[in-house]
């Protein structure tokens, strides 16, 4: 490959690396804004029961148990966040494989972090597969063909 080429190419790559790394940023700080949203929401909701037992009756009626429902379901479902490392672990052990690639051994700073980009997204995969076997063997009843707990 045409030493001009390569190097364009390398520098694309930076760019639009830079980019992702920035647009990522911008999605954590969202979602840590949501998540607080959120849970400053939960908490004037229950500052407003002036006893346990006024609570006890909300938590009875159609609206209480939706609304527990709503965030039980995310607490209770082991198998979404089992599949949520996978889908990172892979995306970490090509972007950690790419990366290295592009670093050629003239850019060790950029061989060594693509190298910890996939020896941390093998970690993750192992990390889904470990929980994964855990999960079957301590719940093995909530596990169907379809997937679904």
């Amino acid at each position: 490959m045409d030493p001009m080429v390569q190097g364009q190419l390398k520098e694309w790559f930076l760019m639009i690396s830079t980019i992702g790394l920035c647009g990522w940023f911008l999605y954590l700080a969202a979602a840590n804004r949501r998540r607080k949203q959120k849970n400053d929401m939960q908490k004037a909701l229950l500052d407003k029961f002036s006893s346990a037992h006024d609570f006890a009756e909300f938590m009875q009626s159609p609206a209480g148990q939706k609304y527990v429902l709503t965030f039980a379901d995310a607490v209770t479902r082991p198998i979404d966040s089992i599949m949520n490392s996978v889908k990172i672990g892979i995306v970490m052990v090509f972007s950690g494989g790419a990366l290295a690639s592009f670093g050629n051994g003239q850019r060790w700073i950029v061989d060594a972090g693509g190298t910890v980009l996939a020896v941390t997204g093998v970690g993750f995969i192992v990390s889904a597969v470990v929980s994964y076997i855990l999960f079957r063997k301590l719940k093995p009843s909530e596990i169907r063909a379809d997937g679904k707990d």
